[in-house]
């Protein structure tokens, strides 16, 4: 990347720019991150700083469909250890942690849960570790992980903007960059109504979708009614459904048993974390061809249904020129405070285990998302 696309990405990204100086005016020689994540240019603020700061960084993607290769090619130029590139198998996914988790670290940050886990089963002890997903806290629910997770996932901060607003407003842009479609008078069903479904289903609603809701819980369902969507069980909605986006961060959700009710014709879209909440595996049991990039039909029986961006988060599919960094930009900051406060030391007295992520921290990252990145209180 050139400095003049450098300097636009740290415009972009003022929090974490601003809270980046601080980070990489620490020592942290002889320090090790291991970070296992999404690979696009807004982590790049995220990963400057502590190298700045003299730690060594090593970087593995936690799905492949969201790594921009650039981003890696600029990555490696400033010394961080990068095994990623757009488009890699599952086996060499599997071999990128393999190699994360090969040497001790640190600090390590995750997004899924694989790599604290491997960790943990490596009898590896790093100072502490974060997280920042749904399906990364199933992954670690019940293990016993002898070293401290920070959850950034529940904070406020993440499920009231991120997961309720950000997701949706980059899905369905997402969505017909792929397909040239436009939602109005589609019939869109969205599986999981949690804080990224919630967003998600209101974003389509205002672009002219007709949305029906499923989810297990019934008091969710409820909520959706009075966010003006229908509510049906499963197999009922995917039998008229346009378009099916799954939101849950469960794998397995649009199994078999769903596949074979869904519409002739019917388009499938992931958000959630999990790149088989849809069963990609059973799909590609049959006759696979790709239309154009991102986008594949398969043929079921007598029936025709489309795919985005192998049931990985559409809204994060590489390539198509509609990122956001600035969205980002809060989040990323609270990764940084956070590898910040795991590499300082103020992780040391928290016991093993899940633990909150700092109020104290999330506060500094939302007063300066709320007022500017200028007036961030002093560092603690």
């Amino acid at each position: 990347m050139d400095p003049a696309e450098l300097e636009w990405i740290a415009w972009t990204t003022p929090i974490t720019t601003a809270f980046g100086s601080e980070v990489a005016a620490s020592d942290f020689s002889g320090r090790t991150v291991a970070c296992r994540q999404h690979i696009l240019a807004d982590t790049i603020p995220i990963f400057t700083p502590l190298v700045a700061a003299g730690a060594r960084v090593r970087l593995a993607p936690c799905n492949p469909d969201s790594t921009d290769d650039r981003t890696v090619a600029h990555l490696m130029s400033i010394g961080v250890e990068v095994r990623a590139r757009a488009g890699m198998s599952a086996g060499e996914l599997g071999e990128s942690l393999a190699w994360l988790v090969s040497e001790p670290a640190d600090a390590l940050c995750d997004m899924g849960g694989d790599l604290i886990a491997g960790v943990a089963a490596a009898s590896h002890r790093p100072a502490g570790a974060l997280e920042a997903t749904t399906t990364g806290l199933h992954r670690l629910d019940g293990l016993d992980i002898p070293f401290p997770v920070l959850d950034w996932n529940g904070i406020a901060l993440k499920n009231l903007i991120h997961n309720r607003h950000h997701v949706g407003v980059e899905t369905w842009p997402a969505f017909t960059a792929i397909t040239g479609l436009a939602l109005y008078g589609r019939e869109v069903v969205v599986v999981g109504f949690g804080p990224v479904g919630q967003g998600v289903a209101a974003r389509a609603r205002d672009l002219g979708a007709v949305v029906t809701v499923v989810d297990l819980d019934p008091v969710r369902l409820v909520q959706a009614r009075h966010d003006g969507c229908r509510v049906a069980e499963m197999d009922a909605a995917l039998r008229t459904a346009s378009v099916v986006i799954t939101a849950t961060g469960f794998d397995g959700v649009l199994g078999e048993q769903q596949l074979s009710e869904v519409a002739d014709g019917a388009i499938l879209v992931n958000v959630g974390h999990s790149d088989r909440e849809i069963d990609v595996d059973w799909l590609d049991r049959h006759p696979r061809t790709p239309i154009r990039r991102h986008l594949d039909r398969y043929e079921l029986d007598r029936r025709q249904v489309y795919l985005l961006n192998r049931g990985s988060l559409v809204n994060l599919a590489a390539g198509l020129g509609i990122a956001a960094p600035q969205l980002f930009d809060p989040f990323a900051a609270i990764m940084l405070l956070g590898l910040d406060a795991v590499l300082s030391g103020q992780a040391a007295q928290l016991p093993n285990g899940l633990q909150p992520y700092p109020q104290a921290l999330e506060a500094r990252v939302a007063r300066a998302l709320a007022t500017g990145p200028d007036s961030k209180t002093s560092r603690t």
